[in-house]
């Protein structure tokens, strides 16, 4: 049996990986395979624990464990007692509509060390990477590191201490963890450190390939199950993740920075404070990963309230608007695919308003280097003005709250291009308030 070595997560601030953890929502599932790494990313979920009781005393447990340090020891020996009262423990005969029978396994020993692990992993995993994303300008390459002993798979070792750029395509897909037990690790590394020590910067270009193998079948169903995998092929070396394992699980979850914009207002540092919005607003990581987002509901025009986080909010802005609303905005900007297919409409395409795809990918780049802020007094909205394919105007409900979403957010309603004189027409006429910059 694997045993997952933590200790090094240990040295993580804590709080990284209890606030993505706790952000999560709950989602039933029967089988593993019905969830993706992005869906995983945003809800907790065990196979087969189809009670909303189970599932919450699972997570928290699992919550006590990484705040408290709770080993797995202590984690299994606290749960099977509340699973065995709930029902949810060993194995038990079920059956399906058409009258199947089936003995499945629920609670065991096994199968709670195993949800301990991952659970664990994932969680310091996605805290780890946001906390290096935000000090890639300091330390832009990233150090891919396998525990090396005889335990370790071949293909986890065939990565170990390979070093790409923190913006290299190779973290959206084979950060750790990339697979059940996996023990990996990214260390994140300065240029003068990269010279010391003689490392070789690669990168992943003409090297990812990303396909779709085979999982199983629903036995109920008949459902055949897919799910993604990854590998990096370099000379005589494949590095594969096991299925369902590629991504990255601290990008993907949206929960993770709203916690981050939290923590933010509690530093009582500004100067810091400010750095790490910076940092965190800049991340051409983030970039890449939004304008793919953008380009998959343009390109297939469907859509649904999942959002997406474009930076944060600089605290001269933040306390403008508190002061001007007497309500403290969210600090983390977030735009749904329903409000991006809203701006791209055949409304703003008759009227010559409409941005170009690239405007639309380039949101949270904009935002972060607006030419203006203005508050509309009328609409009570924040007004972003700034310099894509022509002057556009980003307009933000800061904060909202939209259904379903427990945090308030700033949220991006629309964007179109807009007209310099008329701007400085409404400036001028009192309908807005310069907070930051110029027309």
């Amino acid at each position: 049996m694997l045993d997952v070595d933590l200790g090094y997560a240990m040295k993580l601030e804590p709080k990284l990986a209890v606030d993505y953890f706790r952000s999560k929502g709950y989602k039933i599932t029967w089988n593993w395979q019905e969830m993706s790494t992005q869906a995983h990313a945003q809800a907790f979920t065990v196979a087969k624990a189809t009670s909303l009781d189970v599932l919450e005393s699972i997570q928290l447990e699992l919550d006590r464990a990484l705040a408290m340090g709770i080993t797995e020891r202590e984690f299994k020996k606290n749960l099977t007692p509340v699973l065995q009262k709930l029902g949810w423990w060993g194995k038990q005969i079920n059956v399906d509509s058409d009258g199947n029978a089936k003995e499945i396994q629920l609670g065991s020993p096994r199968r709670l060390s195993t949800i301990y692990r991952t659970n664990l992993a994932t969680a310091y995993q996605a805290g780890r990477y946001q906390q290096q994303l935000a000090s890639s300008e300091t330390h832009p390459y990233w150090q891919y590191i396998a525990t090396m002993d005889n335990r370790t798979r071949a293909a986890h070792a065939a990565l170990h201490l390979k070093v790409f750029r923190y913006d290299d395509p190779i973290w959206q897909k084979l950060y750790p963890p990339n697979g059940w037990g996996c023990r990996c690790r990214v260390r994140a590394l300065t240029k003068a450190q990269v010279e010391r020590e003689g490392l070789t910067v690669e990168s992943s270009k003409g090297k990812l390939e990303t396909y779709e193998v085979s999982t199983g079948t629903d036995d109920a169903t008949g459902k055949a199950y897919q799910s993604e995998v990854t590998q990096f092929k370099s000379g005589n070396q494949t590095m594969r993740t096991d299925a369902g394992w590629s991504g990255n699980v601290g990008s993907a979850a949206m929960g993770s920075d709203i916690n981050i914009a939290k923590k933010l207002t509690t530093l009582q540092n500004r100067k810091l404070r400010q750095q790490v919005i910076q940092s965190l607003n800049n991340a051409p990581a983030r970039h890449d990963a939004f304008a793919e987002w953008v380009g998959n509901i343009l390109t297939t025009r469907r859509a649904s309230n999942a959002l997406q986080p474009l930076g944060f909010m600089t605290d001269d802005i933040a306390e403008q608007v508190k002061k001007i609303s007497g309500i403290e905005p969210a600090r983390l900007f977030a735009v749904s695919e329903k409000n991006i297919l809203h701006a791209d409409s055949l409304k703003h395409e008759k009227t010559g308003v409409k941005l170009t795809l690239k405007d639309y990918q380039s949101l949270p780049k904009l935002i972060a280097d607006a030419q203006a802020v203005l508050w509309d007094k009328q609409k009570n909205n924040l007004l972003y003005i700034a310099k894509g394919s022509d002057t556009m105007k980003i307009v933000i409900n800061a904060p909202y709250n939209l259904k379903g979403q427990k945090d308030a957010l700033d949220i991006v309603i629309n964007a179109y291009k807009a007209s310099i004189v008329d701007l400085q027409k409404s400036v001028k006429g009192g309908l807005y308030a310069v907070l930051k910059g110029g027309i």
